[in-house]
């Protein structure tokens, strides 16, 4: 059970208590035995009663969520430092890796000895470690795409905002213009009708 874990694979091999022999188990744990040996590791966790065998067979078969589940019941002494081991394995899988981490600091806290715990420790904080960095440059990036998309609907704004003044501009003087043509008329028109009344008062008076 104490195989090093690679970065996303762990090997693990069932592990019998001392002594134990195939034939003081009962005829279901027999049966899953023999599945187990055979490779079919989904029907042997339906048969283990145990649940440190049961974990084993479900992580073989990818089943990591139950095998962590199963790991984390386990009492029995004699396998609980591989349980908790495994544990940490089922999780790392699983991409939990603070409860990895958590798992292998466990057993480290039992046994500082723990070569693998102690490898796979620093590999889940490792990754920890990346995800960290990922998240922070992820968060680095949005917050430049915020600013990005602030500027650029300020930028809009005031273009709209200036276009709007000289639109504004722009009426002003065409009305400025118009009253201006329209007081020249006037004073046109005005200049128009005092010759005509000049032009008529001459008349009269030839007369």
């Amino acid at each position: 059970m104490r195989q090093i874990l690679p970065a996303t694979v762990a090997a693990l091999t069932l592990v019998l208590v001392s002594g134990a022999r195939a034939d003081l188990f009962l005829n279901q744990e027999q049966e899953a035995y023999e599945h187990f040996q055979t490779g079919d590791y989904g029907q042997a966790a339906e048969g283990f009663g145990d649940d440190y065998r049961r974990g084993v067979a479900l992580y073989k078969s990818g089943r990591y969520q139950e095998a962590a589940d199963a790991f984390s019941r386990v009492e029995r002494p004699a396998v609980k430092e591989d349980a908790g081991y495994n544990l940490g394995n089922a999780r790392f899988q699983l991409g939990d890796f603070t409860g990895a981490a958590k798992a292998y600091e466990a057993v480290l806290s039992a046994n500082p000895n723990h070569e693998d715990a102690n490898y796979n420790l620093s590999l889940a904080r490792a990754m920890l470690a990346r995800m960290e960095q990922e998240m922070y440059e992820k968060q680095k990036e949005e917050q430049r795409r915020k600013k990005e998309e602030q500027e650029r609907k300020e930028k809009e704004r005031q273009e709209q905002q200036e276009k709007k003044q000289q639109q504004e501009h722009q009426e002003q003087e065409q009305k400025e213009q118009q009253q201006q043509e329209q007081k020249e008329q006037q004073q046109q028109e005005q200049k128009e009708q005092q010759q005509q009344e000049q032009k008529d008062q001459q008349q009269q008076e030839q007369k």
